[in-house]
Order: structure tokens, then sequence, then C-alpha cells
């Protein structure tokens, strides 16, 4: 969902002074929804819209909402209950059965929560943004108020009570979501003053992906990729390879020296590496790094056989992996989709990258038991 946030918070930094647009984000979801939580949709003044709360049903009448929001700058939690009818919800036709909630709220560009965003996108930091949906309280807190927790800057708010900013129920659930690493979660808090509902949810930085190998077959692998919203870095050893033309949407092309020259990268876990250069020489430098690294996928191009000597040869000479290491390298790379075009590779290693990322074994959803979205 990064490449969502990221067109939302281009969009806020569009607005002029004393703009405000309003923001759409699903906050919970009970049954079948074409959207899960922390969709988000961006209603501009002049009515334009960035992103989408779900699969285009729903749309039309939140942008009806979003105007009593925007004029009223008080946020809303409004309710779509597809139970009943799967026909008809509000004349809308939904054809699913779920309740969802969407929060609509009024924002502008210096928000909290605009630089929490921004934080997760441009620091690559994992940020837990805790908003309070419903409460069962006559005290007076409106919903759309916020905790927001990192490892780095700890707690944050934005006009919750005192009494809910120093509940160690709050924080330690904050805490544990953060650990937990889900997505989305609610979390009723109880105090003497009242129930407070909050809807969870982990902010997760962009997936970067690395490629070593700027030919011709990584060139629709880094248009997927950034076409997803992740963050490509290209390395390659050949000026006339590594350049804007080639790769226009590249985060960063990085410059390679020599062949037995150590490679410079920055990586986390949410980064993934694919090699495609086409040279031994060059793969034995970069395997060994790439896997004592935290990325999470290594992808080495090229036949079973190949890698297998690859690593064989390592080992001869005292560059030994760990089984946990070992686990992280796909070889030969991609799903078996029949790929046999560059750009049909390219799709099945995004796939696959995509899978591993998920959790998932990249089969056919058809025969999946229960929930597609594994909740």
């Amino acid at each position: 969902m990064s490449k969502e946030i990221q067109e939302i918070l281009d969009g806020v930094a569009g607005l002029g002074s004393g703009e405000r647009a309003v923001l759409a984000t699903v906050v919970d979801l009970q049954g079948s929804g074409y959207r899960l939580p922390g969709a988000r949709m961006l209603i501009s003044p002049d009515g334009g819209q960035l992103g989408t709360v779900s699969g285009g049903c729903l749309e039309a009448d939140v942008l009806e909402r979003a105007k009593r929001v925007a004029a009223s700058g008080k946020p809303e939690v409004f309710i779509y209950d597809t139970t009943a009818d799967e026909n008809s919800v509000f004349s809308l036709n939904m054809g699913c059965r779920g309740v969802i909630r969407i929060l609509l709220e009024s924002i502008e560009k210096d928000d909290v929560l605009v630089r929490v965003l921004n934080i997760s996108q441009t620091e690559r930091e994992r940020q837990v943004v805790a908003t309070l949906i419903s409460k069962d309280s006559e005290f007076d807190v409106g919903i759309g108020c916020r905790l927001y927790y990192s490892e780095v800057e700890q707690f944050d708010d934005k006009g919750l009570p005192r009494f809910l900013v120093d509940s160690l129920e709050l924080l330690e659930k904050c805490r544990a979501f953060y650990t937990s690493g889900r997505q989305y979660g609610l979390e009723t808090i109880e105090t003497p003053e009242g129930a407070f509902e909050f809807a969870l949810e982990n902010i997760e930085p962009p997936v970067s992906i690395l490629l070593f190998g700027a030919g011709a077959d990584a060139i629709p692998l880094a248009r997927i990729a950034a076409g997803l919203g992740w963050r490509v870095t290209i390395f390659d050893h050949r000026p006339a390879f590594l350049t804007r033309e080639r790769f226009p949407a590249a985060s960063e092309l990085v410059p390679l020296g020599g062949a037995d020259e150590h490679v410079h990268f920055t990586s986390d876990p949410r980064t993934a590496a694919v090699i495609m250069t086409h040279n031994y020489g060059r793969d034995s430098v970069a395997l060994p790094a790439l896997l004592r690294s935290p990325v999470f996928y290594v992808g080495a191009l090229g036949p079973k056989r190949r890698t297998e000597l690859l690593i064989d040869e390592l080992s001869s000479e005292g560059v030994e992996f760990t089984e946990a290491e070992l686990a992280r390298l796909y070889a030969p790379i991609g799903l078996d989709i029949g790929a046999q075009t560059p750009e049909s590779i390219a799709l099945s290693i995004i796939a696959e990258i995509q899978s591993v990322l998920g959790s998932r074994l990249g089969g056919h959803l058809r025969e999946r038991k229960g929930s597609i979205y594994g909740r």
C-alpha cells in the first residue's frame, strides 16, 4: 500500500496555504470487502480523488459524505453494511457481504499524520497509528484522535485527553502491536471515563528492491517494481547500461567497480534483492554479501545447478552459510508460470517476491481454503 500512501502524500503536499483535503480511511472490515483496513482515499478541495476505499462501489457515496466533513471539519466514521442484502446498500449495489467502517477527516499538509506517514516512507521506520474510531463514554473526546508509536520517536499524540495518553493499557497495546508486525487490529480500552475503541495500524516502509544487473531483462523488472511503489536501486559496472533513459523510475543508479570489489548497499527486512548480472564472478561477490544482510529475499537468475556450483565454490574458499541464510535464497528465481520473455520472467520474479513478502506459496486462489486475505 506504499504507492497509495505516497500518492496521497504527494496530493497533500500540493495543497495551498490554508487548504484542507478530506482523507477517507478504511478502519474496519468484517466479512467480505475489496479493500482491507488501511486503504485510503484523498479527496481534494475541488473534488478530485487519489486512492480507493473499495472496488469502486463506495467512492461516489464517500465523495458526497466528504463534503459534509469538509464543511464541518469534524471527523466522522461511516458504516456500510451489506450483510443483510448483498445487492443493495444505500442503493450502491456493492455485491459484497461485509460491514465496512470508513473514517473521514479533514487534513492539511502540516498534520501530524502526514508527518508520520512521511517518516515511514522516507526514513524507512515502521510507525504504529492508533486511531479512536468509537467510544462508549460521555467524555468529550473526538473521533479521529490518535496516538502514534515508533521505536525511534516513542509516543506522540493528536487530540487525545490526558487519561488516554497516560493509559498504560493503550501504551502497552501499541508496543505489542508494533512488535507483532500485524498490519491491522482493533483494541478497546476500558477506563473509569468509559470504553474507547481504537483501530491500530502498522505503517510499513515501502519495499526496497536491489537489482544487480542493468541488462535488457532488468528493464521490465524495474518498471513493474516501480509501478507497485517499490523503491528500485540498480547496480551495474557498465555506464552505457546504467542510465536514466533505460531506468527512468529507479530511485538510485549505483555504478560498480572491479569484479572483485566489495559491494556496498543499504538494506533492511523490507528489502529484496535480485541478481541478474549474467556474470559468474560478480555473482560470487554479490551473493555472500546479500545472504548475510537483513534482506528477506535473494533471487538468483540462471539454472539451479549454476547457483549450486557457486555455493560449493564459496564453501571451498571458507565462505559458509547458515540454513536460515540459504532459506532466503531463491534459485532458479521466480514462480513457475511458464515465463519465457523478459517481461513474463519479470512478472514471475515480482510475483515470487510478493508471495514471500505475504508468506504465501503463490498457488491458485480458487484452491485456497478460507479467506483469500488470510484473516
